[in-house]
């Protein structure tokens, strides 16, 4: 259990380097942010369209 424990953290670990990573180039790149941007907008606008159409 110790072993499964610490391969997970490990593995944790690995996915939030690579994500800060990613999110350090997308913010660093004005383009790359704007598009992030409106597709991160798009999908809220999206979910709560949804969400508010069903009542």
């Amino acid at each position: 259990m110790t072993s499964l424990l610490s391969d997970l953290g490990t593995v944790g670990t690995s996915v939030l380097d690579t994500v800060s990573d990613v999110a350090g180039v997308i913010v660093a790149q004005p383009l790359l942010l704007l598009t992030v941007g409106f597709l991160f907008i798009g999908g809220v606008i999206g979910i709560f369209g949804r969400l508010l159409s069903r009542s």
